[in-house]
């Protein structure tokens, strides 16, 4: 199991967890996302490895002003 954390900075809200943790679940191969609101920081557990571009383009659309 692979293991990816990182941060995402400017959540404004639990509906942009919400909205990221979803996202994020629907790369291939993610099997768990956790996004924390205060801190940002983000846990991925993948069974495969997932590229930073792949996790970009997931979170691309949900809001302009997130930053990962």
């Amino acid at each position: 199991m692979e293991t990816i954390k990182f941060k995402i900075t400017n959540l404004h809200c639990e509906a942009c967890v919400k909205l990221s943790t979803s996202a994020l679940l629907e790369i291939s191969g993610v099997k768990k996302a956790a996004v924390d609101l205060k801190s940002g920081d983000v846990v991925i557990e993948a069974d495969r490895p997932v590229s930073i571009a792949e996790i970009a383009a997931s979170l691309k659309g949900i809001d302009k002003s997130i930053k990962y």
